[in-house]
């Protein structure tokens, strides 16, 4: 209501003077710019602040304290991934982890070699090798906490904090609080996690049944058509003993002393072949 009435008692755009809507369009992009400026502010003094985190000097980055959480989930919420890998290399630049909640120091690697060669959980050889740069893993204390950190960066919202309303976002998630969760989930669960029946989406069922109808048009669908749809094949090895010897030259064939499909008008295969053709029709000619 106070916004209606304050529209009615403005006076209309078009009724205003160009300089009169000129100052209104300064002011507006002014106001925006002290929002941008007041939000930039936040985010720097927010960074100072988890810089200092974890308050206790006995903190463990899996089981952080409740004030710790907090302030970690309030300031946070106006970040962007770009603030939050300023956050890291600071923290870094103070030899710490880069995650929040940890208060050991970051690896250290050695630099003389510009990437490192890491393996992963996968199993098989070879099956999850990765090439990085040093930096990447001195981000970090360990993988666990580069898994909690990253957790949180793929939270954050790409827009910018002046451009969305970020203090009604959705509060941010803690890595290790959705680890305990799952961990209560299964204690109190008395039926045993083997004998769960997993939950599959849609597209999961859909591609599942695409894979089988491929499997019977392939013939492996069951075990009735495999009678019928496979072929036997008999492979015999060639003989290495049998001598094959390679045909001849000919100059009877018309392509012969062609190059590339192509014949030369003065090749003497050619004449020799016309000449050939002449005299079989000079024969033809008493017949006729």
């Amino acid at each position: 209501m106070a916004a209606a009435a304050a529209s009615k008692d403005s006076p209309a755009p078009s009724s205003l003077s160009r300089g009169d809507r000129n100052r209104q369009l300064a002011l507006h992009h002014a106001h925006l710019i002290q929002i941008r400026k007041d939000i930039e502010s936040l985010i720097l003094t927010s960074t100072e602040t988890l810089l200092d985190l974890p308050t206790a000097t006995t903190a463990s980055p899996s089981e952080p304290s409740a004030a710790d959480t907090k302030t970690v989930k309030e300031s946070l919420r106006p970040f962007q991934p770009s603030d939050y890998d300023a956050l890291v290399e600071e923290r870094n630049i103070d030899h710490k982890c880069g995650y929040v909640l940890c208060r050991r120091e970051n690896r250290r690697q050695n630099r003389k070699s510009k990437y490192r060669i890491v393996t992963g959980s996968g199993h098989g050889r070879g099956s999850n090798l990765k090439v990085v740069e040093p930096k990447e893993l001195e981000r970090w204390c360990s993988d666990e906490c580069g898994k909690m950190a990253l957790y949180l960066r793929v939270q954050l919202s790409e827009e910018p904090a002046w451009m969305r309303d970020w203090q009604t976002n959705e509060p941010l998630e803690l890595y290790e609080e959705i680890e305990r969760e799952a961990r209560m989930h299964d204690g109190n669960n008395s039926v045993p996690r083997a004998a769960m029946k997993p939950q599959v989406s849609d597209a999961q069922q859909t591609l599942a049944i695409r894979m089988k109808d491929l499997a019977v048009e392939r013939g492996e669908g069951n075990n009735t058509s495999k009678a019928f749809a496979r072929v036997a094949v008999n492979v015999r090895e060639n003989d290495p003993k049998e001598q094959v010897s390679p045909l001849p030259p000919s100059t009877d064939s018309k392509h012969a002393g062609s190059i590339e499909g192509y014949i030369p008008i003065g090749n003497p295969l050619t004449k020799q072949q016309s000449g050939q053709h002449e005299d079989a029709e000079d024969d033809m000619m008493p017949t006729i």
